[in-house]
């Protein structure tokens, strides 16, 4: 399916079943803003999905490289009740979601960098952008965007400022962008609307497993400052716990960047 539009009738199906609505554009700036402001207008969870994207973003504010119809730039909005302190552990849910679904059906060991980062052979396959407006009372809409390398070439991948790759470079099979694309939504959606705070640890083990860092020297970037440690998995807040010779630290994904130690 490299190069060909998606099959909007059969994800509009997909969608009925989940109750949201469907935003598609051939060309868009960015489907985390056409999310959030679909359910301005009408109060609806929506997946936003776009064949390319002008001004599409990864974590603190890098460009996200969008060509036509090659990949899969998606947002999934939806609505729900949890408290501010907690809203950084969705990033976590919906990274093991969509690790999973990748995994389930490619065969591919998928794995994932915290806090928003979908890894393969140690190179970036996808980003997660979680952006959220307040509804009042503990409720906010989430508008949950995360893009994948599907189609890329190596050429087109190696002038990113890091190490980066695609599906169809390492997978011996064909690939299926509707499939990967439902598989993708259902997942997200089913994760995001069932997490409990009461399953943190759950979710803290899940990340464990799949976390490509676990246990590993890495190197934290913040500013200036580089700060060497072993990555002991995340906090019930989903912060990082990185061992240094002080103890463990804590740190939120707003303040840094992690690399393997080295990198």
């Amino acid at each position: 399916m490299d190069g060909e539009p998606i099959n909007e009738v059969l994800i509009q199906l997909a969608l009925d079943a989940l109750g949201c609505d469907w935003h598609y554009l051939a060309e868009t700036g960015s489907t985390n803003a056409d999310a959030l402001r679909h359910h301005l207008q009408h109060g609806r969870d929506v997946v936003a999905f776009a064949e390319s994207q002008t001004a599409g973003r990864g974590r603190r504010g890098r460009q996200w490289l969008s060509p036509f119809a090659r990949n899969i730039y998606c947002t999934v909005g939806i609505s729900r009740r949890i408290s501010a302190a907690n809203q950084g552990l969705l990033s976590i849910v919906t990274g093991v979601a969509l690790c999973r679904a990748l995994r389930a059906q490619t065969g591919l060991a998928v794995r994932l960098k915290w806090p928003n980062d979908l890894l393969l052979d140690g190179r970036k396959l996808g980003g997660i952008l979680i952006e959220s407006r307040a509804l009042g009372d503990e409720r906010f809409f989430f508008a949950i965007g995360f893009g994948l390398n599907l189609f890329m070439s190596a050429e087109e991948l190696a002038g990113l400022d890091r190490p980066a790759i695609s599906l169809s470079q390492a997978s011996a099979q064909a690939l299926n962008r509707n499939a990967l694309l439902v598989a993708s939504i259902e997942a997200v959606i089913a994760a995001n609307r069932s997490f409990e705070i009461d399953g943190v640890s759950v979710l803290i083990n899940d990340f464990a497993d799949l976390d490509a860092y676990h246990e590993t020297s890495v190197e934290v970037i913040c500013g200036e400052q580089r700060i060497t440690g072993i990555n002991r998995g995340i906090d019930a807040s989903g912060q990082l716990r990185l061992e240094t010779r002080r103890g463990i630290e804590l740190y939120s994904a707003a303040e840094i960047s992690l690399r393997e130690a080295g990198a």
